[in-house]
């Protein structure tokens, strides 16, 4: 009996990732409408705990892991520059 199958999970499109993290910043800042650009953790939409949530949802959502290189604020201090950190940990995995 052959062993069953299993389908690696299917890649995520740049424009998938910035989707769903721009949901996730909207949830947990309670703002669904912020701009890709915005500055979250500099201008104060979001403080240091929801960096904290922000490393754990892309680590849990997009199966990459966070290394202590990549925790600077240009990573996490918009919803393009979490998105695009994202994408570069995907493209080398």
């Amino acid at each position: 009996m052959a062993a069953p199958q299993t389908t690696a999970p299917r890649p995520h499109t740049p424009e998938e990732v910035t989707a769903t993290v721009r949901q996730f910043i909207g949830r947990l800042s309670g703002r669904p409408a912020i701009e890709d650009d915005r500055p979250l953790i500099s201008d104060g939409v979001l403080d240091s705990v929801a960096a904290v949530q922000m490393v754990d949802f892309v680590e849990r959502t997009f199966d990459v892991e966070i290394a202590d290189e990549d925790l600077e604020l240009a990573n996490f201090d918009s919803i393009r520059g979490l998105a695009g950190l994202v994408n570069r940990r995907l493209a080398a995995s």
